[in-house]
């Protein structure tokens, strides 16, 4: 457990004590019910949520009740992490046949990304017909300052291997809703994934994208209209509508899609 290590030396001292923690984000699974077939693969998410400000590391730490109905294949680093514009550390291991770790960690000096958003993703091979039940037996995550926060281990999930019965509920659409760098100056990217209607994955649907202050007016409607289904990028050059610079500050970036709105805590710096 490297990061982990390197997390408690950072904070070694003759007379260190570790800080009380006053934020206790959820992490949780989504989805937290996956139907698959034997021999194929599927993802999990660990997601936490806008219950603190500031995370710069984390670790989660995931048992499988059953891995002769499913396995991780392999981690993925989460796009919290991806989009936080800073160099990362992240390490995965299958610690036991049943344990996984997971561990990530912006680098430098107070670096830091806000939340929501997802911190790893977990691949999945299904192996066998049966239930795999998925629980995160603990998590760690630390703030801007390197202190730990309590986070709380959400629900179960559940990966159901079985062979299609023609009657599954579909598959919750995509709730990505990301920006980077974040915090930002001048530039950020807002990045959504857009959600299809039924057909192919090119089919459009219908955004809105918008920038607001936090006393909910609004700074610049940055998008509306029709957009492919799937993985889209939408700049902001932190302008308001009227072509002015905005002021530093926090701004709560909003995207309507047919499937409901989404929103991100967004941060222009000075």
């Amino acid at each position: 457990m490297l990061l982990l290590s390197l997390m408690a030396g950072a904070h070694a001292g003759p007379a260190a004590a570790p800080a009380p923690a006053q934020d206790h984000p959820l992490v949780s699974f989504r989805p937290l019910t996956t139907y698959v077939q034997p021999a194929t693969l599927c993802t999990l998410q660990v997601m936490v949520d806008d219950a603190v400000d500031s995370l710069s590391c984390m670790g989660a730490y995931i048992t499988l009740n059953d891995t002769a109905v499913a396995d991780v294949k392999i981690a993925r680093e989460g796009q919290l992490f991806k989009a936080a514009g800073y160099p990362t550390f992240f390490y995965w291991s299958n610690v036991l046949p049943d344990s996984v770790i997971a561990e990530d960690c912006v680098l430098g000096y107070r670096t830091y990304f806000l939340a929501p958003g997802e911190l790893v993703q977990l691949v999945f091979r299904a192996k066998a017909l049966g239930v795999c039940t998925v629980s995160l037996s603990a998590v760690r995550l630390w703030d801007i300052n390197r202190i730990e926060l309590a986070p709380i281990p959400g629900e179960p999930a559940r990966i159901i291997v079985r062979y299609p019965t023609g009657s599954d509920p579909p598959a919750s659409p995509s709730g990505t809703f990301l920006n980077y760098p974040n915090p930002f100056n001048p530039v950020t990217v807002l990045v959504i994934d857009v959600p299809g209607s039924r057909g192919p994955e090119t089919t459009p649907g219908e955004v809105a994208i918008a920038i607001y202050d936090v006393s909910g007016a609004r700074v610049r409607s940055l998008f509306r209209g029709l957009l492919p289904a799937g993985h889209r990028e939408i700049l902001w050059d932190g302008r308001d509508d009227a072509g002015r610079f905005s002021a530093a500050g926090i701004y709560i970036a909003v995207a309507e899609t047919a499937t409901g709105m989404l929103n991100r805590k967004i941060v222009l710096v000075p």
